[in-house]
């Protein structure tokens, strides 16, 4: 098994799901009912994360390469997130 970006982004959203579900209100209030939506963005993040590094695997073996693919695209979409919250809100 081969360490990758995409593969610690999914664990951390696992993580990061879990926190949220187990935790009692009082401990992490985001906001009142919003933790089980957010539950569910992180699970549906990490499948995403997860599909994504099976598909970039298949096609490019270097492990190098793939490091710096997956690095790109994570900060391109962590780029475009900024854009688009100090645009629409």
């Amino acid at each position: 098994m081969k360490l990758t970006p995409l593969n610690i982004v999914s664990s951390g959203c696992i993580v990061f799901a879990l926190l949220l579900f187990f935790s009692p209100d009082k401990q992490l209030p985001v906001q009142k009912g919003m933790n089980g939506l957010l539950t569910g963005l992180c699970i549906l993040t990490a499948i995403i994360a997860f599909i994504s590094d099976l598909i970039f695997r298949k096609f490019i073996p270097l492990l190098g390469k793939l490091w710096i693919v997956e690095c790109a695209l994570i900060i391109f979409t962590v780029v475009l997130m900024v854009i688009l919250r100090v645009s629409l809100g």
